[in-house]
C-alpha cells in the first residue's frame, strides 16, 4: 500500500479541530472528574453530571461507585440489580471485568 492520500484543505482542518479537540479533552478530564466526585458526594446524580459534561450517565456511576458513594433512596434497588448483574458476570469470566 502506498501513500499517495493527501488531505483536502477542509479534511485537514476538520482533522486538526478534531486533534486539538482531543487535547483539550485530555487536559479537562482529570478535573472533570474531581468536580464529577466533589459533586457525587455533594448529592448530584449520574444523570445532571451527564447533561452537563457530554459523557455517559455510566461514567458517573462508576465513578460514585468506585467510591462507595451511597445511591439516592430512589435508585437504590435499580443500583442493586445492577451491582448483582456485573458481579455474576465478573464471576463467570473473572478475566473480563471493566
Amino acid at each position: 500500500m502506498t501513500s499517495d492520500w493527501t488531505p483536502t484543505e477542509e479534511e485537514a482542518r476538520t482533522l486538526a479541530r478534531y486533534k486539538q479537540a482531543r487535547k483539550t479533552e485530555k487536559e479537562l478530564k482529570p478535573e472533570t472528574r474531581t468536580i464529577a466526585l466533589d459533586a457525587l458526594r455533594k448529592g448530584a446524580n449520574p444523570a445532571q453530571l451527564a447533561e452537563l459534561t457530554g459523557e455517559s450517565a455510566e461514567t458517573f456511576r462508576r465513578i460514585r461507585d468506585a467510591n462507595n458513594i451511597p445511591v439516592d433512596p430512589r435508585y437504590q434497588s435499580r443500583a442493586e440489580l445492577a451491582r448483582a448483574r456485573k458481579a455474576a458476570l465478573e464471576s463467570t469470566n473473572p478475566g473480563n471485568s471493566s
